[in-house]
């Protein structure tokens, strides 16, 4: 019987050697096994978190973001976090002082790695933990900032709502994302109107309740494509989708790539 989240292994954090950065920004790699969890913590600097290969997931108070290769998270200065993986990641953080951050995001994105951004982190990963930050290496890892700040936001956040109304009807969605109830229907389910739950969702959310469920359903396809060996089919018909073909389309717009596709390059 596969482990329930819960039962997943708890590993520490790993920190620079002094403990915390001792430069504008800096580099971390680390390598998490399948079922693995850092949990939650937060520090005063700002953190990218790059996955090179697998997927993880970095989960907030405000909501999850999803990180398949060759995207990354950011994570703002003292924003609690928690990092996860089902299958096993290699990651790379990049750690940005508060006094390096001006330009930065000051919410959490997932963002697309460029082909230059993947390869400063590659570069900036051979570097001493006390390189010269008026030097070559410095140049470095300002250029490396401002490919962060350039880089596109990527539709893979799923944002949590507050009201307990809401609460209860993602955390259903989260466990059964297949379940098909008009907003109507969860309304008579949690005692509330459908026009107010519409409103709840917009205001909370950002996102229409068919958009926010769309998002759930694309967060668990692309855990399942690196995961599992399971059809394409298998995958759409467990996650509510009327035809294979409706999936296929829907996926590749958000990703740009068919879930075939993408499960080639997910496994390299």
């Amino acid at each position: 019987m596969p482990k329930t989240r819960q039962e997943w292994q708890r590993v520490p954090l790993i920190t620079l050697p002094d403990g915390q950065p001792t430069r504008p920004i800096s580099v971390l790699q680390r390598q998490l096994p399948a079922q693995t969890v850092v949990p939650a913590h937060s520090h005063h600097w700002g953190q990218l978190v790059y996955c090179r290969r697998g997927v993880q997931e970095v989960s907030t108070p405000a909501g999850r973001y999803l990180i398949p290769p060759d995207r990354a998270v950011w994570v703002p200065p003292d924003q609690p976090h928690e990092i996860s993986t089902h299958a096993g990641a290699d990651i790379a953080s990049i750690y940005v002082m508060p006094e390096a951050a001006e330009g930065l995001p000051t919410s959490g994105r997932v963002l697309e790695v460029s082909l230059l951004l993947r390869a400063l982190i590659l570069e900036a990963q051979t570097l001493p933990v006390d390189y010269d930050w008026h030097g070559p290496a410095g140049r470095l890892f300002r250029t490396l900032r401002d490919q962060i700040m350039a880089a596109r936001e990527a539709p893979l956040y799923l944002p949590l709502p507050e009201d307990s109304r809401l609460c209860s009807i993602t955390w259903q969605l989260q466990q059964q994302p297949e379940q098909d109830l008009t907003l109507a229907q969860w309304g008579d389910k949690v005692g509330a109107s459908e026009r107010t739950l519409q409103r709840l969702f917009q205001k909370e959310t950002r996102m229409t309740f068919q958009q926010w469920r769309q998002q759930l359903r694309l967060q668990v396809a692309l855990q399942r494509l690196l995961a599992s060996r399971d059809s394409i089919t298998r995958i759409a018909s467990d996650l509510g989708y009327e035809s294979t073909s409706t999936f296929i389309g829907l996926f590749q717009r958000h990703i740009g790539k068919t879930p075939g596709e993408y499960r080639k390059s997910l496994q390299g």
